[in-house]
């Protein structure tokens, strides 16, 4: 099946910065693409080029067969929700959700009907008469997504509709949004900065930084899969060791610096990495275990904090080695100042290997 929405070698410059550096991928009909990155990593002005609110200096944008590159916004029929609600405090629920059919001069029966259709979608039946300063800015940000999908579009895009909302109030929200948009069915690319909210909403999550694409796929790919350095240091939480690739995927860690401290840990190799070669091995918490000093392949090091999280507690270690890890582990593993010793948890995720030619930063 051919993709709905085709994003090929898009690239936008103001003045001599480039924005965007030839963005390419592909969004499956009904799919939801979340757009993650920094401030300032390109995603905010790719939605407004595919929104077709600037125009690109490269590239070309398809959507259902239909190069809608050099259309016009109100051309292309897409839906629009924005962080700033934008609602009209004069109007009603019903009437700002109606708004646009009557630009679109739908007889009045046929606007109540499609207002009465929509309100449930988002869980707002019965708030047609309400006033819009009468309801939560989480009801308004829902009513926003209606009026959105009230003239039907066949692309659906938002920009940061969350940052607006309290964490309480953001986290019920995106749950009311996701559902709304799982029960339409529409095609939809959703920007944001927050990885939790990314990786809850997203089918795929698309991570930009400095204008480059990094990496695209489901949020399991891009946690235990990275592709690049950027993508394991900014995806959850890891911990850079430096060292050298040995043969058979092990790195030795420590070794050169502290004699009879040296390990060896496997990972899986990023791109083509050569034996001998200096190399960043990514571990993430769960992948280490604090175990007795003195144990086999373990490093040693001083617990200097600990963070309980409900579910793990996460403990920073600075190892001799001159590189601080964090550990999870029970709640009672150990205590900040005490020594202990770290090593590669058989059952966790495979840490990654990245050339320290990448750029990676311990």
């Amino acid at each position: 099946m051919a993709p709905f929405l085709t994003v090929h070698r898009l690239s936008k410059r103001f003045g001599d910065r480039t924005v965007l550096n030839e963005i390419s991928f592909d969004v499956d009909r009904g799919e939801i693409l979340v757009l993650l990155g920094p401030s300032g990593s390109g995603k905010t002005t790719l939605l407004r080029l595919i929104a077709g609110f600037e125009s690109p200096d490269g590239g070309s944008l398809r959507v259902a067969g239909e190069d809608v590159t050099p259309l016009a916004p109100n051309r292309r029929n897409f839906g629009m929700v924005f962080q700033h609600y934008a609602l009209f405090p004069h109007l009603s629920v019903g009437e700002n959700v109606a708004f646009g059919l009557e630009a679109r001069k739908m007889k009045p029966e046929a606007i109540r009907a499609r207002v009465a259709e929509l309100l449930p979608l988002v869980d707002l039946e019965g708030f047609d008469e309400r006033r819009v300063h009468q309801i939560s800015g989480g009801q308004q940000q829902r009513v926003a997504l209606a009026r959105a999908l009230a003239p039907d579009p066949r692309l659906l895009l938002l920009d940061e509709p969350l940052s607006n909302l309290d964490p309480t109030l953001r986290e019920r929200t995106r749950r009311q949004l996701k559902q709304a948009l799982r029960r339409v069915g529409i095609t939809a690319v959703w920007v944001t900065h927050e990885q939790e909210e990314a990786f809850d909403v997203g089918e795929r999550v698309a991570l930009l930084a400095g204008g480059r694409l990094e990496q695209i796929g489901t949020p399991e790919q891009l946690y235990l899969e990275p592709q690049t350095p950027f993508v394991a240091g900014f995806v959850g939480r890891a911990s850079f060791l430096p060292g050298t690739l040995g043969e058979n995927g092990q790195v030795r860690l420590g070794g050169e610096r502290f004699p009879g401290q040296g390990v060896r840990w496997p990972g899986a190799a990023v791109g083509k990495v050569e034996p001998g070669a200096a190399v960043d091995l990514v571990v993430r918490p769960e992948g280490l275990e604090l175990v007795e000093p003195g144990a086999g392949e373990a490093l040693v090091g001083e617990i200097t904090g600990r963070r309980y999280a409900g579910e793990a507690t996460y403990y920073r270690v600075r190892l001799e080695i001159g590189v601080e890890v964090e550990v999870a582990g029970r709640m009672d593993a150990g205590r900040t100042g005490e020594r202990a010793a770290v090593a590669l948890r058989r059952e966790g995720p495979l840490p990654r290997i990245f050339s320290r030619s990448e750029g990676a930063e311990a």
